[in-house]
C-alpha cells in the first residue's frame, strides 16, 4: 500500500527535513564578521569557511525527523503504530524548529565570544520546516481516516 496519499505526505515531509540539512538556516552578522548558520555548524562566511561552533543538535533533530518519516512509510499495515510515530515525529519537528529559532540564537550563541552580539537573519528555510509539519499533519489525518474506514468495515461483518 505504498501508493496511498499519506505515503506521499510522509515522503515529502522526510525529504524536506533531509534537505534542511544542506541549506543554511540564516546568517549572523556582527560589526566585524559575517557567519553562516547551518544544521551542523556556524562558519565564517569567507572562502576558507572558518569553523566557529557546532550546532549538531539541529542536525540530530532533523535526521531523526527524516528517519521517522521514512520508517513510518513502511509500517502501512500497522496504522495505529503509524499514528503514534507521526505524533512523535510532529513533536520532533516542532522541537527542531524551536531549537533552530529560539534555543541556539538566545542561549547558545551569546555564550560564544564571536557570536555574543550577533544579529541573526533567517532564510526562507524556517517556513519550509513548517511545511514538513503540515505534511505530517495531513498524513496523520489520512491514516486516521483509513483506520476509521477499516473499523467501520469490521463492524459490518
Amino acid at each position: 500500500m505504498l501508493q496511498r496519499k499519506q505515503t506521499l505526505y510522509l515522503f515529502f515531509a522526510g525529504l524536506i527535513t533531509l534537505l534542511l540539512l544542506f541549506i543554511p538556516f540564516g546568517h549572523l552578522s556582527t560589526e566585524w564578521a559575517y557567519y553562516k548558520y547551518t544544521a551542523f555548524s556556524v562558519n565564517e562566511a569567507t572562502p576558507d569557511n572558518t569553523f566557529i561552533m557546532s550546532t549538531i543538535g539541529n542536525a540530530i533533530l532533523l535526521i531523526a525527523t527524516s528517519v521517522l518519516s521514512f520508517l513510518t512509510i513502511f509500517l502501512y499495515k500497522k496504522r495505529t503504530l503509524q499514528l503514534k510515530l507521526i505524533s512523535a515525529n510532529m513533536f520532533v519537528v516542532l522541537a527542531a524548529i524551536f531549537t533552530i529559532t529560539y534555543i541556539y540564537p538566545n542561549f547558545v550563541f551569546p555564550r560564544n565570544i564571536y557570536l555574543s552580539d550577533a544579529k541573526i537573519e533567517y532564510n526562507y528555510v524556517i517556513i519550509i520546516s513548517f511545511v514538513s509539519a503540515i505534511g505530517l499533519y495531513f498524513a496523520k489525518k489520512a491514516i486516521s481516516k483509513d483506520e476509521a474506514m477499516v473499523r467501520s468495515a469490521d463492524r459490518l461483518r
